[in-house]
């Protein structure tokens, strides 16, 4: 497994707690899987416009073993 400082519900409730205006509610994209298809797929993303590679969180831990998870947030304007 990728070590990493942070957990998936850390890394939620930091993305909750980043100073945004109150109208704007997370919505996050997750990807799961063995390490080098999300990196790609994360890859391929960022080829096709969806978002930068640098937005997505680092790789973390999946409760299935040998598979991470990466996450995407963006907000959405109520």
């Amino acid at each position: 497994m990728i070590p990493t400082a942070k957990s998936i519900p850390e890394l939620l409730r930091e993305a909750q707690s980043e100073a945004s205006p109150i109208d704007h509610q997370p919505i996050r994209v997750l990807i799961c899987g063995v390490p080098k298809g999300v990196d790609n797929l994360v890859g391929y993303l960022h080829i096709l416009g969806f978002a930068e590679v640098g937005e997505w969180s680092p790789p973390v831990p999946s409760p299935i073993e040998g598979e991470v998870i990466r996450i995407l947030t963006r907000y959405y304007t109520t």
